[in-house]
């Protein structure tokens, strides 16, 4: 009986120890699933917080890359026989519109000068050679802008109370880091030595970076020296990167101060703008009018702002920085100032 005793009691107390071995396990079980959990949500909320700063960076670059062009007053008509669809840009850039300070909006090294061939063809044109002077006309190049720009306020036309600054530093190159002013400046340095073998009269508004011009002033040396007419050279830039194509502005017929040039402007504007397009390849963006610009308001001569490409696009701003693309660009804007004057 003693034996039999001890045996349950072996028994007992073995199943005691199984119970209590199972507890055991199921509360580590418990615990490791709670643990697990909580780095669970602790990785999900880790993961979030790394979305949002993601996040923060990007729209802080949104704002760090804005080429800053779109003047909110500005105020555009499209009057081109040539589509503007997919143009998403405020076309109307000026000097007296936004302001990209040199180094804040692009970026600082030159990552590549590689070019990319444009999708339309370029058209050949036969070199034109004429006697010094022959055509009797006399144009005046405006490289757009300057090295740094002057705040300072000037009317934004002939008696107008709306004062405006007096020259910008514009945009910068996407791809290439080179500023706008020096691309305007380039290629009308190129401009002005093939317009002079076409026997053209020609006049700079600048021939260096280190200037201080106002757009009025600009406007004035035309008439000053006896310009037939004003030829305005620069770059677009917006905040869609994938925006591209060359456009050109003049004066509406309602222009509250040179509606008289209106017609002349137009004409040059699309003379020049359908030249440069079929010589370069650029994709034509079209002619629209503009009331707000006071290189425009303040000509007294016809007078067409040529915008070349868009230097926040990357294929238009390496291809604006390649020297046989610059030719390109060259020929095509005196191929279209010789159709305006009829040679």
């Amino acid at each position: 009986m003693k034996r039999e005793g001890l045996d349950k009691y072996k028994k007992l107390a073995a199943v005691v120890m199984l119970i209590l071995l199972v507890t055991v396990c199921a509360a580590v079980i418990v615990v490791n699933r709670n643990s697990a959990g909580k780095e669970d949500n602790l990785t999900a909320q880790e993961i979030s917080d790394s979305k949002d700063e993601d996040q923060d960076d990007e729209d802080a670059d949104d704002v760090t890359d804005s080429s800053e062009e779109t003047d909110p007053d500005q105020s555009t008509t499209d009057i081109s026989d040539v589509s503007n669809a997919g143009n998403t840009g405020d076309p109307a850039k000026d000097d007296t519109t936004g302001q990209n300070t040199q180094g804040e909006t692009k970026k600082e090294e030159v990552p590549s000068t590689s070019v990319t061939v444009p999708e339309t063809p370029a058209v050949s044109a036969p070199e034109v050679n004429r006697n010094p002077g022959s055509t009797g006309y006399t144009v005046v190049i405006d490289p757009g802008h300057q090295s740094r720009g002057d705040s300072t306020k000037e009317p934004n036309g002939p008696g107008s109370s709306v004062m405006k600054a007096r020259v910008t530093g514009g945009t910068r190159g996407v791809s290439s880091g080179v500023y706008e002013y020096q691309t305007n400046l380039t290629v009308a340095l190129q401009l002005k030595a093939e317009l002079q073998k076409r026997g053209y009269q020609v006049y700079m508004t600048r021939e260096s970076h280190d200037v201080n011009i106002s757009n009025m002033e600009r406007a004035q040396y035309a008439a000053n020296v006896g310009a037939d007419i004003a030829v305005r050279l620069h770059c677009n830039g917006v905040n869609n990167a994938s925006v591209s194509g060359a456009l050109a502005l003049a004066p509406s017929g309602s222009n509250p101060y040179v509606a008289y040039l209106s017609e002349p402007s137009i004409r040059l504007s699309r003379c020049v703008l359908n030249a440069y397009c079929n010589a370069t390849g650029m994709r034509n963006q079209g002619v629209s009018t503009s009331d707000t610009m006071t290189g425009i308001n303040w000509s007294a001569v016809p007078v067409t702002i040529l915008e070349m490409g868009y230097m926040t696009n990357s294929t238009d701003d390496l291809n604006m920085q390649n020297a046989a693309y610059q030719q390109r660009m060259v020929y095509g804007i005196a191929d279209g100032i010789d159709d305006y004057f009829g040679l």
